[in-house]
């Protein structure tokens, strides 16, 4: 069940318009409002949501710097709803749910609705599995040989190019960039297109590995050589390669504890 729901516009008739859209849905619901970027960090930090309906354009941060501040990994279930289609690309990138074009009318809204409910459910089936799964880890095994296996992360992708079948090793991979619907793979001098979202290919990657430096990079921490500071709060990675990569402000911290090996 959707209970706690946060709508973040930065438009009082938009936040209204959804809010009955929503009481209709889910009557029993706690339904909160942000009219800025910022003020959706906080309650998003403090309160935890179910659900974002989240615009892109507003004041105090755009929706897509609201998801990279908070963190991919700790962003509540999101439906984005902007009047620019332009945006629709990213937000899919960065695992939204839906993505409600203004004007919208109610069907179009249930759709989003009944999607969302559905990412609740398998969320808390695999929150279950993995809770379930640490207490059998805890347990004593009746085979001393027993050894919890390690998740299995891929070391290949297969890329379609013209009438071809492509294997990329992921060694061979210093880094990855989302390019719309396609993720360009850097290897070497060659560059490799495959169909699929960085959001989606990170979660098959080995957090060993790779790390995510932008919203449209991520690296293999191998092939890194220095970082350096940039304007703004930024950094600069260099690779061994001798190219430069750009590294977010917002995912710093995370970034240096990937490389120091504390996460």
């Amino acid at each position: 069940m959707l209970s706690r729901i946060l709508i973040v516009d930065d438009e009082p008739l938009a936040r209204e318009r959804l809010g009955d859209l929503v009481r209709a849905a889910a009557p029993e619901a706690e339904l909160r409002e942000a009219n800025s970027g910022d003020t959706a960090v906080a309650l998003i930090d403090a309160w935890q949501p179910h659900v974002v309906f989240l615009d892109i354009e507003m004041p105090g941060g755009t929706g897509l710097d609201v998801i990279e501040r908070v963190g991919h990994a700790r962003m509540p279930c999101t439906v984005f709803t902007t009047a620019h289609d332009e945006h629709a690309v990213q937000a899919f990138d960065l695992a939204a749910v839906d993505y409600l074009l203004k004007p919208f009318d109610d069907a179009r809204f249930q759709r989003a609705w009944a999607r969302a409910l559905d990412r609740q459910t398998r969320d808390a089936i695999l929150d279950q599995a993995r809770r379930l799964g640490s207490l059998a880890a805890g347990m004593p095994s009746r085979d001393p040989a027993h050894v919890p296996a390690r998740p299995r992360y891929i070391d290949r992708l297969v890329v379609k190019h013209d009438q071809r079948t492509i294997v990329v090793m992921l060694a061979d991979v210093q880094y990855m960039e989302s390019d719309g619907n396609y993720v360009i793979l850097h290897a070497g001098r060659e560059r490799y297109q495959l169909r699929d979202t960085l959001t989606s290919l990170e979660t098959r990657l080995d957090p060993r590995r790779f790390v995510r430096i932008h919203r449209q990079t991520i690296v293999d921490m191998r092939a890194m050589k220095e970082l350096q500071p940039w304007f703004g709060g930024d950094q600069m990675m260099i690779m061994r390669n001798g190219e430069r990569l750009k590294v977010s402000r917002n995912l710093r911290a995370d970034v240096a504890k990937r490389l120091a090996g504390l996460e």
